[in-house]
């Protein structure tokens, strides 16, 4: 735990508090310059990092040393770079925004934030999580992480891990995405391992699973019932895949017809996106969660409140069991409450059970270990 010392500078002659902060001393030594952050801010150094500014490299870190600003001495431009690259990629790809925010959601969720889904292959040989049916052929924006790390190795090799690389590519598309603007926290390293059978293992939800099983796993995972719903308003940004919904509007439960608590407006929604009930698995497009697919707004829970659409089972079972629906009807009432809640959470979802100080290793490739 670092501290921050807070002197009364009226306790000091003008010339002993410039003496204090640095600016000269009795000895007439020269002025020590003014350390700024990437973005320009005045670099403040607590605790043993004061006394040993190394204590900012990835490898000195402990296990409760995730912290804003972590690599102003070794990498400064670190947040800089992550921010222009996803930017420049915003303005082609607009969907590249929900793609990172499930990547790290995804990653999150299993095992914890260690970057362990980036990997393509493990020495072992077993079958790593991007192989997941939970993952697969549906998981997109790893291209851009790798796009990012390159450009990081360039500036600072070996510095930047790949799970803080990912987390900060999802604080920058949070803000492009219309929530205010907040700093990430750095400090984590890279798992050595990534296994399929983990993401099997009943740490990714599943479309159509039931809302109790929902609560257990986000429970696990350290959110409670508000916190799951609220988490649950990514679907305000993205698509979601034909081959989750069609059932809902052509064959709910084996009965030839839509599912009864659907409108028949959001019916016809679906159908017109997802046409055939027989596409080949894959074949068909994907359909935007809500009218605004690349602005994460609380449209996403208006619409379930006021028109009672949903397109994934489980968003529906939000605004029908007493357990979530007051949150669902808050975050559709209060945007700006939806923006700081979702905020708060991704930064707690980004501490899930990260590796620091010595664990794990700093990939030069974030597709495989080194």
């Amino acid at each position: 735990m670092f501290h921050m010392v807070m002197v009364p500078c009226m306790a000091f002659t003008p010339r002993e508090w410039f003496n204090f902060i640095g600016f000269g001393n009795e000895e007439g030594q020269k002025p020590q310059p003014l350390l700024k952050d990437d973005l320009g801010e005045p670099l403040v150094l607590t605790g043993n990092e004061a006394e040993n500014p190394g204590a900012a490299d990835p490898a000195m870190a402990t296990k409760t040393d995730l912290r804003e600003k972590f690599y102003s001495r070794t990498c400064p431009r670190a947040e800089k770079i992550v921010a222009n690259v996803v930017a420049e990629t915003f303005k082609t790809n607009p969907n590249a925004l929900a793609n990172v925010i499930r990547l790290q959601f995804h990653d999150c969720f299993v095992g914890g934030c260690d970057a362990s889904l980036l990997l393509d292959y493990i020495p072992s040989g077993d079958q790593v999580e991007k192989s997941s049916g939970f993952n697969g052929l549906l998981l997109k924006g790893a291209d851009l992480i790798d796009d990012i790390k390159s450009k990081l190795e360039q500036e600072c090799p070996q510095i930047v891990s790949c799970a803080d690389t990912l987390v900060f590519a999802t604080n920058e598309a949070l803000i492009l995405s219309g929530l205010p603007r907040q700093r990430p926290l750095g400090g984590r390293r890279d798992t050595l391992t990534s296994l399929a059978k983990m993401a099997d293992d009943n740490n990714l939800p599943a479309p159509n699973w039931p809302l109790e099983k929902m609560i257990e796993t986000f429970k696990k995972k350290g959110f409670n019932e508000e916190e799951m719903v609220i988490l649950l308003g990514a679907h305000s940004v993205g698509s979601t895949h034909c081959d989750f919904i069609l059932y809902r509007a052509y064959n709910y439960k084996e009965s030839n017809n839509p599912d009864p608590t659907l409108p028949q407006g959001v019916v016809d929604e679906i159908k017109k996106v997802c046409v055939d009930a027989n596409t080949p698995k894959y074949r068909n497009p994907p359909m935007n969660f809500d009218e605004t697919p690349t602005v994460l707004d609380n449209l996403f829970f208006k619409n379930m409140v006021e028109r009672n659409k949903t397109l994934l089972e489980t968003d529906a079972y939000l605004l029908n069991d007493p357990r979530t629906a007051p949150t669902v009807q808050q975050m559709a009432a209060d945007p700006e409450l939806f923006h700081k809640r979702f905020m708060e959470l991704m930064r707690k979802l980004s501490t899930l059970n990260v590796l620091t100080g010595k664990d794990g290793e700093i990939r030069k490739t974030c597709r495989s270990t080194n």
